[in-house]
């Protein structure tokens, strides 16, 4: 694979260490294990180390500020982070460090004792004789000696200088130090951390990757067990300072470390006994747990016990060859050369295959980033509250599993940049908005865009793209929590991607690894033309089948528009089009009685909430258009459906008599509630094949099913057996043909958060049930509308909302106001059940569930209720009803949504499309 690679080259061959081993050094280590690994006993030949890049010895999680005082090195300003995967190494560094810190203060004991005397003879001297005046002195001398060492303390040394406008300098390189000529970005006692954690007794740090010593030790020793030698001592490779504290590519830098494990695994399986094992804790800077890279965190040894070597993948030649071919390789520091030596692409036939040897690393890669995810969800995240849980009283009963976070990850399509250039070429393909909304389901509590710091200074287009997100984010999920942020910790880069509900990339490599990790709802682009750009879609199907690759540019499906369909928009007043929005004849009962009590006049010839308009305000090409019969039929005879099933509250049967009201058939539904509300009418379709189908109505306002029928003023559900729950399931079940089921619960659940949960999992195992019991199910198309809430005050409302921002100040909660605020939480669960069931294609009996979700059309109209402002006098209800809407009203573009989405899935099924989880 192509790369835009800014690595340092390689040193000349005359240059090149020659590579060996003190045996001493590995007997002494059985008793006394160093610090460094068995590099450390290799002699040199040829000049010191090459220098390494400085973005790669700056503090990865942003600077302190640092200034010289006696050879001392003050350090203010570090960033935290997390504490280190191996604590047993942090405290061993940390304790170190502060040693040679004592050294460097007083030096040798010698000169600290010469010292001491010295002060104690001149104390003598003018040391007051009287107990009273010893006491005094002696506190004095104890409050000079604590703001003496208060003073130089590196935050007080720095907030001093900055104060006193005092510039900030940093350290001169100590010259005794293994590297010559100097490196601004070096510190004096950073110099002797690393001299610490160096490769080599003379403070020599590698700059090459593990992988590529490694080979030239193995080949050294297959050139021996081809000469006979059978038996070999261990040899210890640890990680290069380059690699563990890259901040720049930690794609590149992780697949370093597992193509050095890679050859590890392999090497032994002959007996070579050339050891790998990271170490990469030892280059933390300054030893104050900011160890922000993700190469920090993985597990040391790397994690391999769950998964076995697979015999017959590498042996003693092909081990040669791959290391032979990846030093003679024009980089020999590239991990591809370990872990795709064939390459993985036919570029004849456009189809890639990655053979034994990525096939062997992938389990690895996800098992070592999930146990890091696990450590960072433990430390971190359990910390983090949602949007809800910081700003509503009202939800702090809800669990943290209610959160829902989309991540969408914007990086570079190759890794190479370096952010201390002033340039660099960073490929950045940015998706459609469209394909966002898509994926990213409207139940999200938490939408986080996350960039790479290369792709925010190199990427063309990579900051605008991320900030125009950013602002549409807002209005496409207007009550979730949209965060923009910069990433430079790739750890946190890499964990916030990894444990995401949802994660959605652009192409690029820096989603390809936290995509491996994942389990589901993942969805990263690729570029296939002309030809494959990654490895990804190569992987095994066990892997695929957790993701989702589409490729890139993507093309919108027909038949998609459902996905997109009325959750931008606004209402507009259209007079022309008011008559086609009333009924032919009108609907009796309470729904009615505001058209009923209407008098025209010339200047409002129509009941006012009859008048408005649906428009998009960002996908035009998906309109809400006014339905009708013909449309109607058309697609129920299109899909085969013989009847129409509502199932739900009052508000499902406001719905289903608003849609028998629009086809002329509206007659005989009485709303007396002694009369049992269930209805069931017959729908001619003139040329169509099925004829005619039923529009039928069972009042259930729970989805439940208690075993018992009620009747008219004798309710049998509920807490308090106050609600009416009609039998259903079996009407359902034992259906002859195909059928459009529309459900809806959450209003009756008022904030009995476990009842509703239980209750929506029990609906979707009937669903299963039945399908089981009779295969015509199977065959359904099933909706769930999502609840709307009600509006404060609504008899003073006489207009609509132009957007979300005027309706969320007046949201209410609680028992006195329905408990309207939880709908809006419930119908983020359901939509989360919807989209798990959507995923289990190969497991359940049931058809998908698609959405029906009217909710920001209803909440922008707080006019038309029951108890609106143009009921009237003698409509007047008590207590007044501000959820259920007046006939005809908003709620019939319940209806004329719902006609445009069934077109659409009709659509869907026709092109065979594979079915995606809704959004």
């Amino acid at each position: 694979m192509a790369r835009n690679n800014n690595r340092q080259a390689d040193p000349p061959a005359s240059e090149r260490r020659s590579y060996g081993r003190i045996s001493s050094h590995i007997q002494k280590q059985q008793h006394d294990p160093p610090v460094d690994d068995a590099d450390s006993t290799i002699p040199i030949t040829g000049t010191t180390r090459q220098l390494l890049p400085p973005s790669v010895l700056r503090n990865p999680g942003g600077g302190g500020a640092y200034s010289n005082n006696n050879n001392e090195t003050k350090v203010s300003g570090i960033n935290g982070g997390f504490a280190s995967s191996d604590a047993n190494q942090h405290i061993e560094l940390r304790s170190r460090r502060i040693s040679a810190r004592s050294r460097a203060k007083f030096g040798s004991d010698e000169k600290k004792d010469s010292w001491m005397h010295t002060a104690a003879d001149k104390l003598a001297d003018w040391m007051p004789r009287t107990p009273k005046a010893m006491v005094v002195t002696f506190c004095a001398l104890l409050s000079v000696a604590c703001i003496a060492q208060l003073s130089s303390h590196p935050a007080v040394t720095g907030a001093l200088e900055s104060a006193g406008g005092v510039t900030q300098r940093k350290l001169q390189r100590n010259p005794t130090s293994a590297e010559e000529g100097g490196n601004p970005d070096f510190l004096d006692d950073f110099d002797q951390r690393r001299r610490r954690a160096a490769d080599l007794p003379d403070g020599t740090v590698f700059s090459e990757p593990a992988h590529t010593r490694m080979c030239r030790s193995i080949i050294t020793r297959l050139d021996a067990f081809d000469a006979g030698t059978t038996s070999f001592e261990q040899v210890i490779f640890t990680e290069s300072e380059y690699v563990c504290r890259n901040p720049d590519s930690p794609y590149t830098s992780v697949l370093n470390m597992f193509a050095a494990q890679l050859l590890h695994e392999a090497n032994n399986q002959i007996g070579l006994n050339v050891d790998y094992t990271h170490r990469c804790a030892k280059w933390e800077r300054f030893c104050t747990g900011n160890m922000t890279t993700v190469q920090f965190h993985l597990p040391d040894p790397l994690s391999m016990n769950a998964y076995a070597w697979q015999d017959g993948c590498i042996d003693a030649a092909m081990l040669r060859t791959i290391c032979t071919n990846s030093l003679a390789s024009a980089d020999p520091t590239d991990p591809d050369n370990i872990l795709f030596p064939s390459g993985y692409l036919d570029t004849d036939t456009n189809t890639c295959n990655l053979g034994c040897y990525f096939n062997q690393v992938l389990p690895w890669l996800r098992n070592n980033l999930r146990i890091v995810a696990t450590d960072w969800l433990n430390t971190v995240e359990s910390r983090a509250l949602t949007f809800w849980l910081r700003n509503a009283a009202e939800f702090s009963h809800r669990e943290k599993d209610d959160m829902e976070v989309s991540v969408v990850g914007l990086s570079c399509a190759e890794e190479g940049c370096d952010m201390t250039q002033e340039s660099c070429v960073c490929e950045f393909t940015p998706l459609p908005n469209w394909v966002y909304a898509m994926h990213i389901p409207r139940s999200s509590t938490n939408v986080a865009i996350v960039v790479s710091p290369t792709c925010a200074k190199f990427g063309e287009g990579c900051t605008l793209h991320a900030q125009e997100l950013y602002h549409f984010f807002h209005t496409l999920y207007p009550r979730a929590d949209i965060t923009y942020n910069v990433i430079t910790a790739t750890s946190s880069w890499y964990m916030r991607m990894i444990t995401a509900d949802v994660l959605v990339c652009p192409p690029g490599e820096g989603c390809l690894l936290p995509a491996i990790a994942r389990d589901a709802y993942t969805y990263v682009y690729e570029k296939t033309d002309p030809t494959v750009s990654t490895w990804l879609t190569c992987v095994p199907d066990n892997y695929l089948t957790r993701l989702t690759v589409p490729t890139y540019p993507p093309a919108f499906v027909q038949g998609d528009c459902r996905h997109l369909r009325a959750r931008i928009g606004a209402w507009s007043p259209d007079m022309a089009l008011a008559p086609s929005l009333q009924y032919s004849s009108p609907v009796d009962g309470y729904l009615g009685c505001a058209d009923t009590n209407f008098v025209a006049t010339a200047e409002d010839p129509y009941r006012p909430p009859t008048t408005y308009r649906w428009d998009e305000s960002v996908w035009a090409t998906c309109p809400v258009e006014v339905m009708t019969k013909n449309e109607l039929c058309t697609q129920m005879d299109r899909l085969g459906l013989t009847r129409m099933l509502f199932v739900g509250d009052h508000t499902t049967m406001t719905q289903a008599v608003s849609l028998a009201s629009i086809l002329g058939q509206n007659s005989d539904i009485s709303l007396d509630t002694s009369v049992v509300p269930n209805f069931t009418k017959t729908i001619t379709c003139a040329g169509t094949t099925i004829g005619s189908f039923e529009l039928s109505y069972i009042r259930n306002d729970r989805l439940e099913e208690p075993g018992t029928t009620p009747s008219p003023g004798f309710p049998n559900c509920g807490p308090t057996n106050e609600q009416f729950c009609y039998p259903w399931s079996t009407d359902y079940s034992s259906f002859a043909g195909k059928q459009l089921l529309i459900v809806n619960t959450g209003y009756h659940w008022a904030d009995d958060w476990q009842g509703y949960i239980t209750n929506f999992q029990n609906f979707v195992g009937v669903i299963d049930d039945a399908a089981g019991a009779n295969a015509m199910r199977k065959n359904d198309v099933l909706m769930f509308r999502t609840s709307v809430p009600g509006h404060k005050e609504c008899d003073l409302h006489n207009g609509v909302y132009a957007h979300y921002g005027e309706y969320c100040p007046r949201i209410v909660n609680g028992a006195f106001w329905h408990w309207w605020g939880e709908l809006p939480p419930y119908n983020d669960y359901a939509i989360r059940i919807i989209n798990e069931w959507n995923l289990l294609n190969t497991v359940k009996n049931g058809p998908n569930i698609e959405l029906l979700d009217p909710w920001l059309m209803s909440v922008l109209r707080p006019d038309g209720h029951l108890s609106g402002s143009d009921a009237g006098p003698s409509c007047t209800l008590d207590p007044k009803e501000c959820m259920l809407y007046s006939l005809p009203g908003p709620v019939d573009w319940w209806n004329h949504l719902l006609v445009q989405q069934l077109a659409d899935v009709g659509t869907h099924l026709e092109n065979s499309n594979p079915m995606q989880a809704w959004r």
